[in-house]
């Protein structure tokens, strides 16, 4: 998708679909705990998230600051809040509050990509202490299951109302689309490549 943004449009649809998947795996992973032991670990279970995340981070930055040298101005505008917002897993707030998007008028930055990190970190952040809840008022598996069953599916219609009132009148969607708890589908229309693209909301 990033090389032939043309010809291959479901760049977007594929990072729905992977934050998918993750959510399913992390919750199964907590069922799973919490069916072994009746317990659920939340400060080892955020132990765990950032030993695996913040490592390959911390090198990435670090192999890819020396070509900064190698890239335009505007990629390294604002470098070092850049950095501080990947860091701190904030990166798709950043993009909000700096005017980024995926739109026409888009404000390059180095480390955009890690929009997606963020927003996996901050789902790990509130959705682990929302389960971590749900263990101290269930008494078996089954009914900690058919609780987070309940509660995946409130907030699952709650957020995509959210996403539909918060898009009425919108002109530009990525504040939306960098939102952790508005998250959409976006269907881009390419006529030509040179004009500005159509996004159009998908609920």
């Amino acid at each position: 998708y990033h090389f032939f943004q043309m010809r291959y449009t479901g760049g977007f649809i594929g990072v729905d679909i992977f934050f998918t998947f993750s959510g399913y795996l992390i919750t199964a992973l907590i069922i799973d705990e919490f069916s072994r032991s009746q317990k659920f670990r939340l400060r080892d279970f955020y132990y765990r998230r950032v030993m695996r995340i913040l490592p390959p981070l911390v090198l990435m930055i670090c192999i890819v600051l020396p070509f900064t040298l190698l890239v335009g101005k505007d990629y390294i505008t604002d470098l070092f809040h850049q950095i501080v917002a990947a860091l701190g897993f904030v990166t798709n707030l950043f993009e909000i509050n700096t005017g980024g998007t995926y739109e026409s008028r888009f404000i390059p930055h180095l480390f955009v990509h890690t929009w997606s990190l963020a927003i996996e970190v901050q789902f790990y952040l509130i959705w682990g202490f929302l389960l971590y809840l749900l263990t101290k008022v269930s008494t078996s598996v089954k009914q900690f299951r058919l609780r987070v069953l309940a509660g995946s599916t409130l907030l699952a219609v709650g957020s995509a109302t959210a996403m539909y009132l918060g898009a009425q009148g919108l002109s530009e969607f990525s504040p939306i689309y960098f939102s952790i708890f508005r998250r959409e589908r976006v269907r881009i229309n390419r006529g030509d490549p040179r004009s500005d693209a159509s996004f159009q909301c998908k609920c």
